[in-house]
């Protein structure tokens, strides 16, 4: 090891024990500790000379002083560390909204793979999950993103620069995840048979009550609901993206008149790698080019993609804020992330994601009126030489004439194959809540009644009272005070009884797959699922059993 090598390692070390003393003697204020450390990167760093400790810097300063000001928009609420850390590299630059905000994240955390400051952003987020549980302060709390200040400087995040090539003001430019597929797009031909493929494909809407796993079939549902909810399924290209977007991830809560907002946002949060992304970019620039919905379906016959499983990664909401921070985090190996909103495992994170796009859209309602109104004027001609700023506002018209495609129908939600006599039903709100509901009068619905009376039972039981309006009616039995059974005990139980499945004739990869996912999926409760969820769950039961072989 050379002097120079060893020298910054000895300096790493002390400012390693420094960070550490300081943070016992500041955990009751971590004020202090956060306010010294950004005063110091904001004097070592520069906008376009930044580290990542200094990006972080800039971006929660930029987050302070908005909210501080009254400027901030709602979905600056959501952001987490690692969003700050983006929103710093990326400033002065602003976004259009959180979806825009959260892809543009993601598609910067993706250039960064193999270079030396992924590793980076991974100790950023060891950082931040770790003062999370150190400080026992949620890591999107206002107090723990300042405290994570003073941790990075001894983490070594304050050394190395990011290179400009690197900054999202040069490494997103014409990025697909901002400013959706080139304009260069060459759509592939119609197949000589596109005719019959229209006819059949046509006519299999009227059969098929569940969809496959492939995008021909999970489309067709979707247009079979739009259909049903009066829209131009057949003159309207704009609601094809749409179509495959509710019938494969949208909640029934979901309005149709989000429908479009929604589609564009998932659509293009995808990995350009994804073997979905030509099936997309065909859906995302036909309005453009003013497709007519048969030759959309023809083009779109001619990518193999379209008639095959799509990808499990694909069906994963992450355009939201809030989402990468864990995400990489359980990449990672770490068990568990502590937000305000609830302690996320990886098993909760696309659950998570479909709260936040349901949440931020439900609180961005208000504005609908001015969007409306902004979505009226009519797209410009592109030309080869338009600058990122022109062809954003290009696509955003684009954009905004899909949205006016499903806004026929406002305040109608998603589900409009609602049925009043499904013995399991779960009854949503826009906002992503939710309540069950059993109809007591059919065998299920008994069977569940009888069994929520037997715990209420074992509750008056262990805790000499009924169970009231906060307590868990699922608790932990070895608690003193009512306690929620933890995620770790109720996948010991089902580990536990996966093993003993057999005897009792039943399928120990269901059980390992619900655990797996968080959820179980039957015929009787298959209704109050995203078709997503059921093909993640049937994709686990299916690995589990050929792992069991």
């Amino acid at each position: 090891m050379g002097k120079a090598s060893r020298k910054r390692q000895e300096q790493r070390a002390r400012r390693t024990t420094l960070a550490a003393s300081t943070e016992v003697n500041s955990v009751g204020d971590p004020r202090t500790l956060g306010e010294e450390a950004l005063a110091r990167l904001f004097r070592s760093n520069a906008p376009e000379r930044l580290s990542l400790a200094g990006a972080y810097a800039f971006g929660y300063g930029e987050l302070r002083y908005k909210q501080q000001e009254g400027t901030d928009p709602d979905w600056y609420q959501e952001l987490d560390p690692l969003d700050a850390l983006f929103l710093g590299t990326a400033w002065p630059r602003t976004f259009s909204c959180a979806f825009e905000f959260a892809n543009a994240r993601d598609a910067w955390l993706r250039v960064l793979r193999g270079t030396v400051h992924e590793k980076g952003v991974q100790c950023f987020v060891r950082e931040a999950v770790t003062a999370s549980e150190q400080l026992g302060l949620p890591v999107d709390d206002g107090k723990l993103m300042l405290a994570l200040t003073g941790r990075l400087e001894a983490a070594g995040l304050d050394q190395r620069r990011l290179p400009r090539k690197l900054l999202p003001a040069v490494s997103l430019q014409g990025c697909r995840a901002v400013f959706g597929p080139s304009l260069d797009l060459r759509l592939p031909a119609p197949p000589k048979d596109t005719k019959e493929r229209l006819k059949q494909f046509w006519k299999a809407m009227e059969k098929e009550p569940y969809a496959n796993d492939t995008p021909r079939a999970i489309l067709r549902d979707g247009l079979r609901r739009f259909r049903e909810a009066d829209l131009p399924v057949k003159t309207e290209c704009g609601t094809l993206l749409p179509a495959l977007y509710s019938a494969l991830m949208a909640k029934p809560g979901e309005f149709l008149e989000n429908m479009g907002e929604h589609a564009w946002a998932w659509a293009l949060s995808l990995d350009e790698a994804s073997t979905l992304v030509p099936v997309l970019d065909i859906l995302l620039i036909a309005p453009e080019l003013q497709l007519s919905v048969t030759d959309t379906l023809g083009r779109l016959f001619a990518v193999p993609a379209f008639t095959e499983p799509i990808p499990s990664a694909a069906m994963i909401w992450t355009s939201s804020p809030g989402l990468a921070l864990p995400r990489l985090a359980f990449g990672l190996g770490m068990s568990e992330v502590s937000t305000r909103r609830k302690a996320l495992t990886p098993d909760l994170l696309d659950w998570a994601g479909m709260h936040a796009r349901m949440r931020l859209t439900a609180t961005a309602r208000a504005l609908d009126a001015d969007l409306e109104e902004a979505g009226s004027a009519d797209s410009t001609d592109a030309t080869p030489d338009e600058s990122d700023e022109e062809s954003a506002k290009r696509r955003d018209a684009v954009r905004k004439a899909v949205l006016r495609k499903v806004r026929k129908k406002p305040g109608v939600a998603a589900d409009t194959n609602h049925r009043s006599d499904r013995p399991v039903e779960r009854i949503w709100n826009a906002d992503g809540s939710s309540v069950i509901r059993f109809a007591t009068d059919s065998p299920h619905g008994q069977i569940f009644k009888e069994g929520m009376e037997a715990q209420q039972a074992l509750f008056r039981q262990k805790f000499g009272r009924d169970p009231g309006p906060d307590d868990p009616l699922f608790f932990d039995p070895d608690a003193d005070e009512p306690t929620p059974i933890t995620k770790q005990l109720f996948d010991d139980v089902l580990l536990d009884m996966a093993e003993r499945a057999e005897e009792v004739g039943i399928d120990p990869a269901f059980l390992l797959a619900w655990r797996e996912v968080g959820y179980v999926v039957t015929e009787e409760n298959r209704s109050m699922f995203t078709t997503a969820e059921v093909l993640a769950f049937t994709r686990a039961v299916t690995r589990h059993r050929q792992a069991t072989g």
